[in-house]
C-alpha cells in the first residue's frame, strides 16, 4: 500500500491493468524487503571476485542490498510495475526460500484486484513510522487515505 500511495502513476497503471497485481506485490517486496539480512555459515571455502571466504566463517547476507543491486535492477530504488521483479530475494532463495510465498502472492493479488474496483486513489495521510529491528523491516504505522471509486 505504501508503494502505491507514494507512486500514484503506478496505481493508475495497476488500475488500467489489474493483471499486474502479483507484479505489484513482488515489486513492493523487492523495493522494501521485510527481511533485511540473515547470517549463514560458509560450509566450504568460497571465492568471490578474488576474495576467499573461509569455511566456517559467519556471512551476513543482505537481501535489501541484493534487491537494490544496480547490476541487476535498473533504477533499483524506483517502484516500477514495468519491471520483471522475479528473482528478488525477499522470500529467500533455494532451500531456504519461504514455503508460504505462493499463498502470500495469491492473497495479495486477490486483495489488490478487489481494491482496484473499489478504490480510486490511495494516499499517505500522515508520516510513516517503521518498527525498529536490526533484521526485519516492519511498518509501525502507515496512515493511508482511500478515496472510493
Amino acid at each position: 500500500m505504501h508503494a502505491l500511495a507514494t507512486n500514484p502513476e503506478q496505481y493508475e497503471s495497476l488500475k488500467a491493468n489489474p493483471g499486474l497485481a502479483r507484479v505489484a506485490f513482488d515489486e513492493s517486496l523487492r523495493v522494501v524487503s521485510p527481511v533485511q539480512q540473515i547470517f549463514r555459515v560458509a560450509s566450504t571455502d568460497v571465492e568471490i571476485e578474488g576474495f576467499i571466504i573461509p569455511k566456517g566463517s559467519r556471512v551476513l547476507l543482505s537481501f535489501q542490498s541484493a534487491n537494490h543491486d544496480p547490476r541487476r535492477w535498473e533504477n533499483p530504488t524506483k517502484f516500477d510495475l514495468n519491471r520483471d521483479a522475479s528473482g528478488h530475494l525477499a522470500f529467500g532463495m533455494g532451500m531456504h526460500q519461504c514455503v508460504g510465498q505462493h499463498a502470500a502472492r495469491l492473497q495479495s493479488a486477490c486483495l489488490l484486484e478487489v481494491m482496484l474496483r473499489r478504490v480510486a486513489t490511495v494516499e499517505l495521510a500522515g508520516p510513516v513510522e517503521y518498527s525498529h529491528n536490526n533484521v526485519l523491516r516492519g511498518w509501525g504505522k502507515v496512515p493511508l487515505r482511500f478515496t472510493l471509486a
